[in-house]
């Protein structure tokens, strides 16, 4: 009996394949990480399973990818998660080791010496949640971590022309972040 999903994490890839999205169709989705935290999603194949060569087009309709990609992600994080030892040995560029809840602690509690690791915890938080949510990002972080909305877009804002983010790519949500706040983020 195959798995209804499987990721497979190697150094420089992360693969994951569903294998029961559509009948006889195996989805598969190939991330590319871009740093630690980030990954960019480089390829989308759809294989077909069974003896016709026919692919119905009602169930293309029903991939919604947006939303394949944030499920892949999440998987993707999960697995890590319950195994990160194993992902240590094989030298995995994508390893995570902050989430949305020790952001907002950081964030909420001060835990940072100065301006600069504010704003580059702000920025992966910033990163996670515009993944998460999309639209009125604003909103979304002014209630996790108690700030003001206007204090919240001043942040974005800051984060931007200081240079702890920098301009997305098309396909990933948010921006890219940036040595600075990868310099910062790993005192964390």
């Amino acid at each position: 009996m195959k798995k209804n999903t499987d990721v497979i994490i190697n150094k420089n890839k992360i693969v994951v394949v569903f294998n029961k999205l559509i009948n006889n169709q195996v989805i598969t989705l190939e991330f590319t990480p871009l740093n630690k935290y980030q990954l960019t999603c480089t390829k989308i194949s759809i294989t077909n399973m069974s003896k016709s060569l026919h692919i119905n087009s009602t169930d293309l309709r029903k991939i919604n990818i947006h939303n394949l990609v944030k499920t892949s992600i999440k998987l993707i994080d999960k697995n890590i998660k319950l195994e990160p030892t194993k992902y240590k040995k094989i030298g995995a560029k994508y390893l995570p080791t902050l989430n949305n809840k020790d952001l907002i602690q950081i964030i909420n509690k001060n835990s940072y010496k100065n301006r600069d690791e504010l704003l580059s915890v702000y920025s992966l938080l910033y990163i996670n949640l515009e993944r998460d949510f999309g639209s009125n990002i604003s909103e979304k972080i002014s209630k996790k971590v108690k700030y003001k909305e206007s204090y919240v877009k001043n942040l974005t804002k800051e984060c931007f022309k200081d240079g702890f983010l920098g301009n997305s790519k098309p396909g990933l949500a948010g921006g890219i972040l940036s040595n600075k706040s990868l310099k910062n983020l790993s005192y964390f």
